[in-house]
Parts: C-alpha cells; sequence; structure tokens
C-alpha cells in the first residue's frame, strides 16, 4: 500500500511510486543511534536518490544499502550532515543573530535532508522525540523558514508553487522532469 503523501508527489511529479526496494532502516537506531522520519524512508524506498526538480538534491544513502551488513548506507548522508553542522555552527559563532539554531549533533539540532544548487539547505529540526514530529527547517538566502509539516509535503508545496519562498529551491524548468531519479 503505498502512502497518501507519496502518492501525492508522484501525481504531482508524474512518476509511478515503487520503482526501487525497500531498505533495511530498522537496524538505523541501533546502528546509528538515529531514527528518520517515515515519509522520508518511504519516498526512499519508492522513489530513491536523485533531485527534485533542476535544483533540490536529497540527501540520500548511497549506494542505498549494503545487503551483506542489513543496514542503509546512512554513514555517509550522516557524515554529509554533520559537515554542513559544523560549518553552520562556525557562521552562528560569527553571526549568531543570523543562525538562530542548533545544529546535528547538537541536542534538537538541525539535521539536514537536502540541498540546492545555490546553497540552498533543507532541514529537519530534531526537536521531538518522535522522527515524525520534527518540522522542517528551509535555509535559502541566509532566511530561515519553519514548516511544521514532513519533507514530503514540503517537497509538495515547492512543486505546486503555492509558497512563494519555496519557487526557486525546486526550480523546476519547463519540459523537465519534476523528479530526476540518481542513476
Amino acid at each position: 500500500m503505498v502512502r497518501d503523501d507519496i502518492a501525492a508527489f508522484a501525481r504531482v511529479a508524474g512518476v509511478v511510486p515503487g520503482a526501487c526496494s525497500a531498505l533495511p532502516w530498522c537496524e538505523s537506531l541501533t546502528v546509528f543511534g538515529l531514527e528518520l522520519p517515515a515519509d522520508y524512508r518511504a519516498f526512499v524506498d519508492s522513489f530513491g536518490a536523485g533531485t527534485v526538480g533542476s535544483r533540490l538534491t536529497l540527501s540520500t544513502p548511497w549506494p542505498l544499502h549494503i545487503a551483506e551488513a542489513g543496514v542503509t548506507t546512512l554513514r555517509v548522508m550522516l557524515d554529509r550532515a554533520a559537515e554542513i553542522g559544523v560549518l553552520l555552527r562556525g557562521l552562528r559563532e560569527d553571526f549568531p543573530a543570523l543562525f538562530p539554531y542548533a545544529f546535528h549533533p547538537e541536542p534538537g539540532g538541525l539535521l539536514s535532508w537536502a540541498g540546492g544548487v545555490g546553497g540552498e539547505q533543507c532541514f529537519w529540526l530534531t526537536e521531538a522525540s518522535d522522527p515524525d514530529d520534527w518540522s522542517v527547517v528551509v535555509w535559502d538566502k541566509a532566511d530561515w523558514r519553519r514548516y511544521d509539516m514532513g519533507m514530503v509535503a514540503l517537497l509538495i508545496r515547492a512543486l505546486t508553487g503555492t509558497d512563494p519562498f519555496l519557487n526557486d529551491l525546486v526550480a523546476p524548468a519547463p519540459g523537465r522532469p519534476l523528479w530526476n531519479p540518481r542513476r
């Protein structure tokens, strides 16, 4: 059964969900000490890695999993998120008013899940104990916006043009696919 948000993204993007196989997410908490939101896991299981529109690349395990270990390859994704956190913590030290958030692995910190070609970043705000309750925070052009919704809902909102702040985030090009899988 396809989740409603995944089906909605598929309709908006004109793609078919279920092109990938389900990843072994169950060990993520044990191995990495972190569980990711269900909508993110379902999205990666349904579509794999790729770029939304012509600008926003999702941070996903790549390769998607190590079959013999029975876990997703989250280490590279989490290391990349930690590098972004280090950079932003450094900027926060110099410009505290411009960087109002904690950054992963700080408690309740922002954890990066996508980046744009212009430096835009999408994060989960990891304040809640349940990852399905994490809000999304978007940073673009030194402006922060918090969205009390999941990743997939934010992508749909960005692709449908219902939020002017998100218009440049995915920047769909006329005649180009709205979802570009990594091959």
